[in-house]
């Protein structure tokens, strides 16, 4: 009974990792862990829980692609260089894809308001004062537009994962479309 506990808390503390990472190397990290558990244990003690979040995390973060790829990616739909393709593939197929997207959508779309009404001449701005910028009852309309806005983007998400996983050759359901290296001494063709 005491490896089913310990094999749960360390199973939960694993997620930490990509899930491409996990899928292929959970087998021989939970043995390892397994096998270092004292006697009687039914969790792996702070110490050993902060190595596991903390490999998992620094893992996350190798992969990442650098600041100007990832906000080329995130804000402009870019493509990233292949060496981050799977990263796009953890990220698109990832339980908050919807949020992270529309969220920077969101931001994305703030900034250039806020940056042209700044531009356009007006004495203040928007931040400063906004009845210079809309009378009151425009913001109910401001209101309504981002509302309907956020109904229908969850109809778009799927779209726009499945042109976001194409534009990294990647099939809908994320298995690679690119074909599979040559191997060393077959001529290619054969």
């Amino acid at each position: 009974m005491m490896n089913d506990t310990y094999e749960r808390h360390c199973r939960l503390l694993l997620r930490a990792y990509p899930p491409r990472y996990r899928l292929a190397r959970e087998a021989e990290l939970l043995g390892t862990l397994l096998d270092a558990a004292p006697p009687g244990a039914t969790r792996p003690s702070t110490g050993e829980a902060w190595d596991i979040v903390r490999g998992g995390l620094l893992t996350r973060l190798r992969d990442r692609p650098p600041l100007h790829h990832w906000l080329a990616y995130r804000l402009f739909a870019k493509r990233v260089p292949d060496r981050y393709r799977m990263w796009v593939r953890d990220d698109a197929l990832g339980r908050f894809h919807f949020l992270r997207r529309n969220f920077c959508g969101q931001l994305e779309g703030i900034v250039l308001f806020v940056l042209m009404m700044a531009v356009s001449g007006l004495g203040s701005t928007v931040l400063t004062d906004p009845e210079l910028l809309l009378p009151p009852r425009t913001w109910q309309w401001v209101l309504l537009a981002v509302l309907v806005l956020g109904t229908f983007n969850p109809m778009y998400s799927r779209r726009y994962r499945t042109r976001t996983l194409h534009k990294h050759w990647f099939a809908a359901d994320g298995t690679d479309l690119l074909p599979p290296p040559p191997l060393p001494g077959v001529p290619s063709g054969s």
